[in-house]
């Protein structure tokens, strides 16, 4: 039973590591922890989420990122977008793809990078939804990128996360999968 136990622990960490990205562009609430990626939003209501750009095992951020939002709502409308004081030049528009420039290295030194806050406004009864960073378009490659910190200025692509309007980001294990777990123990 310990043999078990030991092999499932093997598999829970090898899977674990399979979960680590080479940074990301991702939405979260305004939070210490940037863990909150779900939101509750009404009729007619309004909700701030933030970009972040999270290094995990990949580069740190340079001066550039380029990613584009979409919303599975068709009636989620991004209405406001207020960037960091460090990102000098936007072109283009979150809904249609948006390059960000630093004068300098953004979040020099920083795994977790906040680069702005964006504003959905819901005109639809409030189902579940989602908020993601997907490619930009405009650019070639298309893809979500970052442009690294070096003399090159080399562009290197990373991962867009989902944000959950009335949902949850963070499904609970299973009951059936919960009782295997617990019974690795008995």
């Amino acid at each position: 039973m310990k043999r078990l136990a030991l092999s499932a622990l093997l598999v829970i960490m090898l899977f674990g590591s399979a979960l680590a990205h080479n940074g990301a562009i991702s939405l979260y609430i305004m939070d210490q922890t940037v863990m909150i990626c779900n939101k509750d939003i009404g009729f007619l209501e309004t909700a701030t989420i933030s970009v972040y750009y999270v290094q995990d095992l990949g580069y740190a951020l340079g001066n550039a990122v380029e990613f584009r939002l979409i919303s599975s709502n068709p009636n989620a409308l991004f209405v406001a977008v207020t960037w960091v004081p460090e990102i000098t030049v936007t072109m283009g528009d979150v809904d249609n793809g948006i390059s960000l420039t630093g004068a300098s290295c953004l979040g020099l030194g920083q795994s977790v990078v906040h680069l702005g806050d964006v504003d959905v406004f819901l005109a639809d009864q409030p189902t579940t939804f989602t908020a993601r960073v997907v490619d930009h378009p405009g650019v070639l490659p298309p893809g979500i990128h970052i442009t690294r910190c070096n003399p090159e200025q080399t562009q290197v692509t990373v991962l867009g996360g989902t944000f959950v309007f009335n949902g949850s980001c963070n499904p609970g294990v299973q009951p059936k999968t919960w009782s295997a777990i617990k019974e690795l123990y008995r």
